[in-house]
Parts: C-alpha cells; sequence; structure tokens
C-alpha cells in the first residue's frame, strides 16, 4: 500500500509471475483463502460485480493491489472493461501498477483518452543478470521494464511512478535509469516479510534516495532498515565474547 493511496480497488486478482517475496500470493492463498472473491486462490481472475463500484472526486484509487493487470495472460476485454469504468470518473485518479509495463504500450490509444491515470511499474532493480540469478520472479526482467516506461515516455504519457519496492542490489546507473522516465514520484523500501532477498545495504539505499531527489524526483520513503545480512553481521558482531 502506498501512503498517498485513499482506497484500494480489485476487479480483477490474482498473478502469473511467482515473484519470491509475493504478500498478496500468500495472503489470498492463506487467510482469505475461503473467502468468495479467493476461492482460486491467486488464480487470476475478473470480478465484473467491481464494475459497480463509484468513486469519490480528488480520490487516489489504487487499482488491483491483489494482482497484475497487465500481465500477459489477462484478456483484453478484462482489461478493457476496467479501462472504461475508470474513465466514467474523470475527477478521480487511479494508480495502476504493473511488472509488465510494455502492455500499457498496447492500450495507449485508450489510455491516451482516459486522462485520470498514473502509470507504474514495479522495478526493484536495474541488475536483470542479478534478478535472474537468483530467481526472483517469471516476470519481464528490470531492463525490459525501464525500457518500456521510457517508451511510455516517448509516446507522450508524462504521469508516471515507480515502486521500488522491496529494493533489491543495484549497479551504479540505477539513478540515471529511473531518471531517464521522469516518474512523478518514486516509492524506495525494503522487504517486510523476511525472505532474505540480495539485498543492498543501508547507506547504498540512503545514496539512491538523495541521488534521485537531487534530480528533483519526489521520493516517497517506505520501509528503510539495514539489510538483513549486515543486521546479522552486526548482531554476530556485538555477542558478548567468552
Amino acid at each position: 500500500m502506498f501512503s498517498i493511496v485513499n482506497r484500494t480497488w480489485n476487479p480483477v486478482t490474482g498473478c502469473l509471475h511467482g515473484c519470491v517475496y509475493c504478500w498478496s500470493r500468500r495472503l489470498a492463498e492463506t487467510r482469505l483463502r475461503r473467502t468468495k472473491k479467493y476461492r482460486l486462490g491467486f488464480q487470476p481472475a475478473f470480478h465484473g460485480h467491481e464494475l459497480r463500484a463509484r468513486f469519490r472526486p480528488n480520490e487516489l484509487v489504487f487499482v488491483s493491489d491483489m494482482a497484475d493487470m497487465w500481465g500477459a495472460w489477462v484478456p483484453r476485454e478484462w482489461i478493457i472493461r476496467v479501462l472504461r469504468h475508470i474513465a466514467k470518473f474523470p475527477r478521480t485518479t487511479f494508480l495502476l501498477l504493473t511488472k509488465n509495463p510494455a502492455r500499457y504500450l498496447e492500450f495507449r490509444d485508450v489510455l491516451g483518452k482516459t486522462g485520470n491515470v498514473i502509470l507504474g511499474a514495479t522495478i526493484e532493480t536495474d541488475d536483470s543478470e542479478m534478478y535472474r540469478e537468483h530467481g526472483i520472479s517469471r516476470a519481464p526482467s528490470p531492463d525490459e521494464r525501464i525500457r518500456a516506461m521510457s517508451r511510455l515516455r516517448d509516446y507522450g504519457f508524462t504521469d508516471l511512478m515507480v515502486s521500488i519496492e522491496p529494493v533489491l542490489d543495484f549497479t551504479p546507473g540505477f539513478a540515471e535509469a529511473i531518471a531517464e522516465i521522469d516518474p512523478l514520484f518514486v516509492y524506495v523500501g525494503y522487504d517486510n516479510y523476511g525472505h532474505r532477498l540480495p539485498e543492498p545495504p543501508l547507506g547504498k539505499v540512503g545514496s539512491l534516495i538523495r541521488d534521485l531527489r537531487s534530480r528533483g524526483i519526489l521520493v516517497y520513503e517506505k520501509t528503510i532498515r539495514p539489510a538483513w545480512h549486515e543486521r546479522k553481521r552486526n548482531k554476530r558482531n556485538n555477542r558478548p565474547r567468552q
């Protein structure tokens, strides 16, 4: 959840990216499994009754925080129906988020007419080789996502955002890559669920945040803490000697 969001709305649920750190899948397959909406667990599903939802002016609505609505497996008709409903509320802003931002380009004509959406992408790192080696996700590589978001700007889309969460170790060029997207804002935060991901040290993340801000990018901080391996090392170093 993002601090500036007023509410969430889930007309589509489920995801097939298989990210190792996914909290939504764990929630859908455990605590929510007995509810009607998640009786299929985290398999993709469309919930037509959600198109009866109404939204207030000036709200920021996060669309499908329990899904990737833009995954390659999502039927075009699902997306079109959701976007048509969004268009009925021109005074409400809708935040979209995906690990497959290239799919936004397939809908650029519809999205260009909507005018009340922020197109977001999760980009945890720019180190695609490390991403593959650790088997983080079956989603398009971070490099592919960065290129797709930059192309959106080339097509005239300016209301873009980037979520660097959970932040993974990155190369020295990460801030520059994000700056080329020129997002309205960026969220940065560490993993909250103890997955022991390939995290960067705290100092490196602090430098990234400062670098982004020095480029005029609005950065919101989420969970900012020492990397798990730093905490483990500090705990070991602080043990009393016998």
